[in-house]
This record gives structure tokens, sequence and C-alpha cells, in this order.
């Protein structure tokens, strides 16, 4: 071994940036599959490099490793810190129940277990490939490529964010890339290091890349060049309708002002909600609409401050129930604001907190000393509003033109809406009488004609296009945004004041063990919603949900205060039944009936099973790139028997040419402008053989004597295997 490889110091600072690099591939790993024990995994890792930093005897580093899973295991999946019978037989146990499952080809019963297990095979694989790569190839660019590729996949497709990680992993890789080429150059031109020789190298090394990094983050930069690869990609399918497109991560903000675009799913708990049923949470609403987004209007009020426990005066009244409803909202999130339901009554905090309550957005602010405050339990009463039918139905056109003029702002339309925009509206509410059933029929218009609900291929408007316009007539794919939006839209077209509202619906309802539904609603980011409030004359502001999918406010009852008669039966402002399927859907129905397909399935479960395809991708790349950097050790095991049954007169040329890329890997290269006979004798000096003199002898004489029929293959077949078995060793 060259001397550079001796230098205990160089070889340190060499392993400590490998430890670096390592860690940047675990930190997304343990994010996305919410694993925890992050600083054990790190121990482990870092126990492996320096075992293979003091070339410990593998018999011991294996042994020592092998320790540590087990304490690992017994620390995570027991009640005891370290080794009892107890706990080894735990361990023992749950490794039969994975055989069996193995053996069984039932991979959905192996554990929790057995796949820490993979892992941490999985990491001592990587630890063993780096290992190698950098003590005796002296390169590690193929895996600094590999890190900066699978952090930038991560970055763009999950919802993992490497804004920070990528700029490590440049600096990282950089100097280990540096130190690297010094040491192969210092080899190469066989010189021996010093301390003093090494400080001369390494040093300005350093000092560029940390400039080099210093002067990147905090100079002036450009705006990206190339657009959202996400949509690129998905482009070329065909499925991403018109305009270009961006992906985001789904969940409650605050800007408003360009909507579309796809988004992902993310299952990131917001709040829990014990609360007798389902309720839209209410945060805020805007008002002014600028066909690619929404803005809010200047504020025209100063906000009202309520106390704890002060009745909260919203522009939706309580209802007529005598007993109020009590709900119990433990944050998750930090918000700095109240999530409130429909009917809220009055708000009770811990703290002496006050909360300001702007109508012009209806957003409540809780404030601490003055100050923006972000709860983390808030206890709500409220009574939900009803309505009356009798009402609804004296909402009739007419008393649009009495509302005062501060209903103005819910009517804005820009000047550029599309005429077809309004036209369309005029013609769903053409055979509606009151503003009630105009408000209908737009919201039960989206279940119709072709719309369909997803988060993603869904095209951003280009420049001149508006928001709405796209959705409705070329797209007909979207999102709470788009439905809620374009009815907003076709509403103020009708002169009906309308506002757009974001918030959370209901959540997911948790059960307790026996399966039985309990008062807690646990909502996610995946629950950020948006929908719509319309006014009715002499009625008040009601919800509206048009979107494909949802129910709105299951609990806002209509009271029906009309008489009835038998010949007559009271009008219910419910939404019509899907009608009957048609003949020709018949088939598609048969299909439905029949399940999913193979790919379906296939979809269903990578989406269910995330971390198991990501680690066996990552297990199965590594994997690859060991065989490959190993297959000087394992390749001739492949062509001995490959040879050994061809027959012909090219076979011994192939053979004998094999053998020489074979030596190549082995480490002995023929040097440029060497004989063949010359490297045959260096060959056979070096092995103690004469094999490869034979050898060389029958090749040239086939190749350039003109008599390949004097070459016997049989004859020499033996030499060669001997020759190409040794290079495996």
């Amino acid at each position: 071994m060259n001397s550079i490889r001796k230098s205990k110091a160089f070889m340190a600072i060499l392993y400590v940036l490998v430890f670096l690099l390592l860690a940047e591939w675990l930190t997304p790993v343990i994010t996305l599959t919410d694993t925890g024990h992050k600083t054990l995994f790190l121990v482990f890792i870092g126990i492996s490099l320096a075992m293979a930093y003091f070339q410990v005897h593998w018999g011991i580093s294996a042994l020592v490793k092998t320790f540590y899973i087990m304490w690992f295991l017994i620390l995570g999946y027991t009640d005891t810190t370290f080794f009892s019978f107890e706990a080894l037989g735990f361990i023992l146990a749950d490794l039969r129940v994975n055989l069996e499952a193995l053996f069984a080809q039932d991979w959905a019963d192996t554990t929790d277990i057995f796949r820490t297990v993979l892992f941490f095979s999985l990491l001592w694989m990587a630890v063993y490939l780096i290992h190698y790569w950098v003590s005796f190839r002296l390169s590690i660019f193929l895996f600094y490529i590999l890190t900066v590729v699978f952090i930038a996949v991560l970055d763009t497709f999950s919802p993992y964010n490497g804004d920070t990680a990528i700029i490590r992993i440049m600096v990282i890789g950089l100097m280990l890339a540096g130190l690297l080429h010094l040491a192969r150059w210092l080899e190469s031109h066989r010189i021996n290091e010093t301390i003093n020789r090494l400080a001369a190298y390494t040093i300005p090394l350093f000092l560029m890349v940390a400039v080099s990094t210093a002067l990147a983050l905090y100079l002036p930069k450009a705006g990206p060049v190339w657009p959202d690869p996400v949509p690129y990609i998905t482009s070329f399918s065909g499925e991403g309708g018109p305009g270009p497109a961006s992906i985001g991560r789904i969940g409650y903000g605050v800007d408003d002002s360009e909507l579309g675009g796809s988004f992902m799913a993310d299952n990131t708990l917001a709040f829990r909600a014990e609360v007798e049923d389902g309720q839209y949470w209410k945060v805020e609403t805007k008002d002014t609409y600028t066909t690619k987004g929404w803005e809010l209007s200047e504020p025209v009020a100063e906000p009202v401050l309520y106390n704890n426990g002060d009745l909260i005066e919203t522009e939706f009244q309580p209802g007529s129930e005598e007993e109020s409803v009590n709900a119990v909202l433990e944050m998750e999130l930090e918000f700095p604001f109240v999530l409130y339901p429909y009917g809220i009554e009055t708000i009770q905090m811990e703290e002496e907190i006050r909360y300001s309550y702007t109508p012009i957005d209806q957003k409540i602010e809780p404030m601490l000393n003055g100050a923006p405050y972000e709860p983390d339990a808030v206890e709500l009463q409220f009574n939900e509003p009803a309505y009356s039918l009798t009402g609804l139905r004296e909402t009739t056109i007419d008393k649009l033109a009495e509302l005062p003029p501060e209903f103005d702002r819910y009517k804005q339309l820009p000047e550029e809406l599309p005429q077809r925009v309004r036209d369309l509206a005029a013609e769903i509410t053409a055979d509606s009488e009151t503003v009630y059933d105009k408000a209908r029929a737009v919201e039960n218009y989206f279940e119709r004609d072709g719309f369909e609900y997803s988060l993603t291929d869904i095209p951003v408007p280009e420049e001149d296009q508006d928001y709405v316009d796209q959705f409705l007539f070329e797209t007909k794919r979207g999102y709470c945004d788009n439905f809620s939006t374009s009815m907003v839209v076709m509403l103020r077209s009708l002169d009906i004041p309308a506002r757009w509202v974001k918030g959370f619906n209901e959540g997911e309802q948790l059960e307790d063990e026996n399966g039985i539904e309990t008062d807690v609603y646990q909502i996610t980011n995946n629950n950020a919603h948006s929908w719509v409030e319309a006014y009715m004359p002499d009625v008040g502001w009601m919800l509206f949900e048009p979107t494909i999918g949802f129910t709105g406010s299951s609990q806002i009852d209509f009271d029906l205060d009309i008489e009835t008669s038998d010949s007559e039966e009271p009008e219910t402002p419910e939404r019509p039944q899907q009608p009957e399927l048609e003949e020709e859907d018949e088939a598609a129905a048969a299909a439905e009936a029949r399940g999913p397909g193979m790919w379906e399935r296939l979809g269903e479960y990578v989406a269910d099973n995330r971390g198991a395809v990501l680690f066996g991708m990552v297990a199965s790349i590594l994997a690859a790139v060991l065989l490959f950097v190993k297959r000087q050790k394992w390749l001739p095991k492949v062509l001995v028997p490959y040879y050994r049954r061809r027959k012909g007169e090219q076979t011994f040329e192939k053979a004998y040419l094999r053998l020489l890329k074979q030596l190549d890997l082995y480490g002995i290269k023929r040097e440029d402008g060497q004989t063949l006979m010359s490297y045959a004798r260096y060959i056979d000096s070096f092995f103690g053989t004469k094999e490869m003199t034979r050898l060389t002898a029958s090749y040239e004489q086939s190749v350039y004597g003109g008599q390949p029929e004097t070459v016997e293959w049989s004859e020499l077949k033996e030499s060669w295997e001997n020759l190409i078995n040794r290079t495996s060793s």
C-alpha cells in the first residue's frame, strides 16, 4: 500500500467526510418513513466506519455490529434496555414469524423488527462499499453523484425539503473528491507525503470550497430558468392539459393570488377535534378575484376585540337549538388564528387571550399581550345555524337590487372575465326562479358534464388565460380551489353576492379498539379545503359546497316551517340523486365490480408501502453497484462454464481476449506499446506459471500465423481456466 494511504490523519479526514455524506442519505429516509432513533442509526454508521478505519479484523467487526443490532432491537421493541432471556426470546420468536412469512411468500406479514434488520443490513453494505471506494479505489465520484440525484429526486417528488441538504452534500462531496484526486495524484507521481505537504494541499482546497459556498449563498441569484421538472415530464404523456403546471404540497397557505397546479398529498396531522359531529372549520374569506386567484381588499373596518368567554358576533348567527355544542381542538401545527365552526358563540383558552375578529375576512386571531399567539388548545362553544325553507323560497331576484353598497365587493369581477363564463352561469340558472334555486343550480352543475376531482395533472393558466374559464371549458379537472372559485365567479356574474372561504373539512372520525366511532376527528393537511358562501336576501349568508365528493357541513339543518298537506310534500334542499346507469354503462359497471386491475393494484401497493419500496430501490441500486465493483471476483465463475461448453474456431480467440480484460480488472495492466508475449511473460512471472506464454503463442499463431485450424481449444482450455480462476482470488 502506498504511503498516502498509510497517513492516519489523511484517512481520518476522509472517513469523517464519508460519515457526513452517509448521514445525508439517512436523514430523508428517516424523515419520509417516520422511523425513529436516527441518532442510534448514526452511531451504527460511525462504529462501522471506525472499525474500517482502524482495520479491525472482519470477524470481530461483524460480531460487534451484530451485537449492536441485537441491542437496538431489544431497546426499540421491548421494555428492557439490556439483554435478558425474555428479550432474547421475544427477538427469536419474531425471527421465527418472519421466516415463516418469507417461506410462505407472504411479505405483508413481515414485522417491523425484520424491516429494521434489513435496514441495518443496507447500512452495513453501504459502509463496506464506501470503505472499498475510499480506501482501495480512491474514488467517490459515483456515490457522490448518486447522493445528489437521490436528494434531488426526493426534494422534487416527495414532501422532503432538500434545500439545505443539497448545499451540505455539494460541500462534502467537493472536499472528498478533491482529497481523493490529490491522493491519486501523489500515488501516480510517487511523491511521499508529509504533514506539511498535505497541509499545503488540503488547506487551500478547503478554503476554496468554503469561499465558493459562501459566495453562492450570499450573492444575488437569478430565478429559475427551467420550469418545474414534474409537469415538464408529465407533459409528454398528454395528460397535463394546456398551459404550464406546477406541483405543491397540500396544506393551508396564505398566498392565493395564483391558483392552479398539481398537489402532492400530505398526511401531516394539523389538529384533532373532539366534537359530536364533523364540522367545517373556517379560517378566513377572500373577496377579490383577479383572473388568476384571490386577494383581500383593503380593510374597511377596525377589528373587533373579544375576551375569553365573550359572545362572538359573526355574520352567521347561532341556531335556535336549546343547547349549544362544545368542541375542543388540540393543535399539532402552529397556526396564528382560531379555526371555528359555523354558529360560533364563545372561545376559551387557558391564558389571558384576546381575540381580534376582522369583518373583512372573518378571521379570528388570538392575541397575547398585544402580540399574535399560536394556541396549543382551543375550547369552542357553538350552535349550528338553521334556515327556514319559507325564507329561502322568498329570495326573489328583484331583492338583489335592494342590497346596500356594502355587498358590492362580493359582486366584484375583473373586466377580463370571458363572456362565455357569464353565459354559462345564465344558462345553468335559466329555469331557477329564486336566488337560492340559482345558487343550488350552480352548486349541482359540477356533478355532471364530465367534471373530475383530482390533485394531479392540474395546469396553471397561461398569462392571458382566466383561471375559471380554463377549468370550466378546457380541463374540467381540478380540486376544491377550482370548483369553489368557479362557483363564486358564476354567482357574481348573476349579481348574487358570494365569497371564497378557506379552512379545513371534517377530517377522519377515529374509532376505538372495538371499531366503534368516537367523538374525535383527526384533521391533516390533506383536509385543507375551500368552499363558497353566498348571500340569500332577507335570510343571510349560507354555505355551499360545489366540490365533487364533498358534502359540506353535515350539521347545517334546514328548518321546514311550512305547512304540508297530503297532496303536497315539502321541498327539501337536497342535491338530486344520480341518474340510473344507462345500458351503455353496464359494461363499465361490470368492469368496476371486478375490482381494480393489475396496474391499479400495483399503484395501491406502492402507495401503501412507500417506505418498503424506497428501501428496496436503494438496496437494489447498492447491490447492483457492489456487483459491478466486485465483478472481478464473480465473473470467472460465469465465464468458465460458458466457454467450457463453447466449440468452434473462434472460441479460443474470444476466450483469450476475455482473459486479457479479466487480468486488467485484476490490476495487472498491459502497458502501452507492450507486446503480447512480453506481457505474457510478466503474467507467468507474477503467478509462477508458464500457461500465459503458451496461450499467447497459440493466439499469435492463430491470428498472425494464419493457421487457426492448428489451435485446439480443448487442449488449451485447462490452462485458460487455471489463469482466469486465479484472477478471482
